[in-house]
């Protein structure tokens, strides 16, 4: 039960930090977008409804908690459910290369070394372009 409330916040919290847009426009990184931050592929049609844009948000919700299990799989990760929130939250933003490429946050994670984990998620470009988002994600994980 603890992990669905958990969960549930994650999803509130992401869906906060991306707001929402019933329209597609283009993101700062030129990418067509709608909906929760969704970006569109190829051929995509886009929902007209915020129903439409619930539905993809919970898919994307559901690839991007996949991607993190995998990710903490193949980084040998054993970290506490928190941690892995903030990192499904980024892998949601950035996408699984995205976040695999913060190498000292990994090593820092890996060693249970949130304070260290959180000052190397602010030494990235990704804290330059979000920087509200990545410093609350950054507090998050200094404080576990």
């Amino acid at each position: 039960i603890m992990v669905s409330i958990q969960v549930e916040k994650l999803k509130q919290q992401i869906k906060d930090h991306e707001g929402y847009r019933l329209d597609v426009y283009v993101d700062t990184l030129g990418f067509d977008t709608g909906g929760y931050g969704h970006k569109m592929l190829p051929g995509e049609v886009p929902p007209t409804t915020k129903e439409g844009w619930d539905k993809i948000f919970d898919e994307d919700f559901d690839k991007a908690w996949k991607l993190t299990q995998k990710f903490c799989e193949e980084n040998e990760l054993s970290i506490p459910l928190d941690a892995e929130c903030i990192l499904c939250e980024m892998i949601y933003q950035m996408g699984f290369a995205g976040v695999s490429k913060f190498k000292m946050m990994i090593k820092a994670l890996k060693e249970k070394d949130f304070t260290e984990a959180a000052k190397q998620m602010l030494d990235s470009r990704w804290a330059k372009q979000t920087p509200s988002r990545a410093n609350q994600l950054s507090q998050q994980m200094e404080s576990i």
